[in-house]
């Protein structure tokens, strides 16, 4: 708890009742402590070699101690009066330093926590469920600290980015295709990663860090790779006049071996890193490698079994949207033919 005590500090606490009686009010008292401890800034005193600061106090044998400063004489309309009269003089512990943040006072309490990535989301529903039990007084309030709230403010943007990565790759199939619907056959391979990764991260007992959230953004490009080689290859033959299933099936055959060698290298190459211990600011690598070695891994399998069925369906959508956009353009060019021949029969 960064709350260091052991400065002796004198607190002046003014009593109301006597005070009143004495004609003082708190603004007099602070006043009366700032000239008794600093004195009071007088205009220089100028003389033809220079000039020479000039401060009303009192002097040092006359504050020497609290003493001192309790039988100080204040003037009020019934006289004299010493200070006691109308002050509480207190003794207290204060701190060191004040730290302040947003302008406000704070004071900071660490807690060491042992355990795992996956353990703090519970943890730290017991500790905000603790903390808001705790009775503060008014004016008073709780909050994590800058580490956890900007980890709250990372992940946030992390989802943004992971959103504009989908949208970004999305664009650029739908410009290379040239149609809106397959792409999206591709981006559905995507969802196959996410089940390798959680499954490969909890399996192993790695935490969702940082990390590993940039591993997913990293597989958002690795991973469509595999399906744009074999949605690619199967418009290649679709060009020559082969039918849709039959394809499916050759693409499947033709770029299987490309795609496993591709998956597998990758993988191999992050094995090092995945079981390593290397890291950098406090943040080890190893939750990024085996996020993209279990998204990598499970996305090859699922995409050479999955991505045909759902490139299926999808283009039965898109020629199903074609039909109904010819059938409601002819029906629109069909429309002023008929109406000049009633027109002319008229």
């Amino acid at each position: 708890m960064e709350a260091d005590t052991g400065r002796r500090e004198v607190q002046m606490v003014l009593n109301r009742e006597q005070a009143v009686k004495a004609g003082i009010t708190p603004q007099d008292l602070s006043q009366i402590q700032m000239f008794t401890l600093g004195g009071q800034r007088l205009p220089r005193y100028t003389t033809p070699e220079k000039e020479i600061d000039m401060v009303l106090g009192l002097r040092i044998e006359d504050r020497a101690n609290i003493e001192d400063l309790k039988n100080l004489q204040i003037g009020t309309p019934n006289g004299p009066v010493a200070l006691r009269t109308f002050v509480d003089f207190y003794t207290v512990e204060g701190q060191n330093v004040l730290q302040r943040q947003n302008r406000k006072n704070f004071v900071s309490l660490k807690a060491l926590f042992e355990g795992s990535g996956k353990d703090w989301e519970k943890m730290r529903e017991k500790i905000t469920e603790t903390m808001n039990g705790v009775n503060l007084p008014a004016g008073y309030s709780w909050s994590f600290d800058r580490r956890v709230q900007q980890g709250d403010e990372d992940n946030k943007i992390m989802m943004i980015n992971f959103l504009l990565a989908l949208a970004l790759v999305y664009f650029v199939m739908a410009s290379l295709f040239e149609s809106l619907i397959h792409p999206l056959a591709i981006i559905i391979s995507i969802p196959f990663a996410l089940v390798g990764v959680f499954w490969l991260l909890w399996i192993t007992g790695t935490p969702f860090n940082l990390m590993a959230q940039i591993g997913l953004l990293i597989l958002i490009g690795v991973v469509v790779r595999n399906g744009i080689v074999l949605i690619d290859r199967v418009h290649q033959l679709r060009e020559l006049g082969i039918e849709r299933m039959e394809a499916l099936l050759r693409a499947g055959n033709d770029r299987l071996r490309p795609i496993l060698m591709t998956a597998a290298t990758t993988i191999l190459g992050l094995v090092p890193l995945a079981l390593g211990s290397s890291a950098l600011l406090g943040l080890s690598y190893y939750p990024l490698a085996r996020a993209v070695i279990g998204g990598l891994a499970a996305s090859t399998v699922l995409t050479l079994i999955i991505l045909p069925f759902v490139y299926s369906l999808f283009d039965d959508a898109a020629a199903w949207a074609r039909r109904i956009w010819l059938i409601s353009s002819s029906a629109a060019t069909e429309l002023p033919a008929d109406t000049a021949t009633a027109s002319s029969g008229d």
